[in-house]
């Protein structure tokens, strides 16, 4: 059997109607926190469905131990958007990282994955989505991250494991 070119499950992704309503709810209720909410993305090229188009959102994330929360809010096409408009809220999709995304994206595919959508960023990193079943109810994320991203997210991490309990929203990081 082929070793699996990607993490464990790191991620947990929500879509959210709106993003700061569900920090205050993931911060209050679940104790969650603090979540760094990201400028926006500097997408270099994305796919949606099989055509050229870069989705739009908001995306915040938070740790709970050594689990991402992340929390995305549509604003446009995209399979985020459509899960909101068929009235669906909640856990969207998983994520793995990996060190190669197209053996990554081999592997998935060779199991059954179909690509849904996807993205390239100016920093290097990329990012592709895949239904592991046809009813698209499981969503892999598979995310080949920069360094410097990787630090990002192990300074968000560092900081809910240090989380006074009430700091809502975290600022960037220093580099």
């Amino acid at each position: 059997m082929t070793q699996k070119p990607m993490s464990r499950i790191n991620q947990i992704a929500y879509m959210v109607p709106n993003l700061h309503a569900a920090i205050d709810w993931w911060t209050q209720v679940m104790g969650v926190g603090p979540f760094f909410i990201f400028p926006p993305f500097d997408v270099t090229k994305g796919d949606y469905r099989g055509q050229a188009h870069i989705a739009e959102f908001g995306a915040a994330i938070a740790y709970s131990g050594d689990l991402m929360v992340e929390l995305i809010e549509p604003r446009g096409p995209s399979i985020f958007q459509e899960f909101l408009a068929d009235g669906k809220t909640g856990v969207h999709h998983l994520c793995v990282f990996t060190d190669d995304l197209a053996e990554a994206e081999r592997w998935v595919a060779e199991r059954g994955g179909q690509r849904l959508q996807g993205a390239s960023f100016a920093d290097g990193s990329a990012l592709a989505y895949y239904a592991m079943d046809a009813a698209e109810t499981v969503i892999l994320e598979i995310a080949q991250l920069t360094r410097e991203v990787q630090g990002l997210f192990a300074a968000i991490e560092q900081a809910g494991a240090t989380w006074d309990g009430m700091t809502k929203i975290l600022s960037l990081p220093a580099a």
